[in-house]
């Protein structure tokens, strides 16, 4: 237990992140905890796939930023539903 304490403390977990920010989710199932392989973000209330637009459906515990790097520009133009 005390090593899922430990992976969740890397996470934001008290609310959500600014509205478009690029985050990486950890999630939960009845297997454990695992990351979104996907970068997602918080718009209009829920989680969303940060290029796609989706909306995520899973049991979400957390998030953290992503770091950006040069090569990776996150740049999105948000439509409203």
């Amino acid at each position: 237990m005390s090593s899922l304490k430990k992976r969740i403390a890397e996470f934001n977990t008290d609310h959500p992140p600014p509205a478009e920010m690029a985050v990486e989710l950890l999630c939960r199932d009845k297997n454990g905890t695992y990351t979104i392989p996907f970068i997602c973000c918080w718009f209009d209330d829920e989680w969303r796939n940060f290029k796609t637009d989706e909306t995520v459906v899973a049991d979400i515990m957390g998030w953290r930023p992503i770091e950006e790097r040069p090569r990776f520009r996150l740049k999105k133009k948000w439509r409203r539903r």
